[in-house]
């Protein structure tokens, strides 16, 4: 396999995650070479609490309880937001070719995923 030679930093857009009903919605695909990503920051806009849930999947898989980043994380109405990696000491994060990261939340509108690294072609 040849060494990446482009190196494009990841600024995901926000996005509000679907409710679970929907299924999970693909928040950011790897490119050809994998990804490294420094965050993936989960808000919630309301004041009330909101459970949310995501995964890393691979190339051609499916969301399921075998690839769980978290799963029914509480994700507190202060408006603060929670780096996802961070709670779970996996920073940086390396995802592989064409792999994803999906996700849904207990309730619509509610919280807004915000995510950031590299992209390797």
């Amino acid at each position: 396999m040849a060494s990446p030679t482009i190196f494009t930093p990841i600024a995901v857009d926000p996005t509000q995650l679907p409710v679970v009903g929907g299924g999970a919605a693909t928040l950011l695909t790897a490119g050809a070479g994998g990804a490294v990503l420094d965050y993936i920051l989960v808000v919630n806009d309301t004041t009330t609490a909101v459970v949310v849930t995501l995964y890393y999947v691979p190339s051609g898989g499916a969301a399921g309880d075998g690839n769980i980043l978290c799963k029914a994380l509480s994700i507190p109405g202060d408006g603060l937001g929670v780096n996802i990696l961070e709670l779970m000491a996996a920073r940086p994060f390396h995802m592989k070719a064409d792999s994803t990261i999906r996700g849904f939340a207990v309730v619509a509108s509610q919280a807004t995923v915000h995510i950031g690294g590299t992209d390797y072609a």
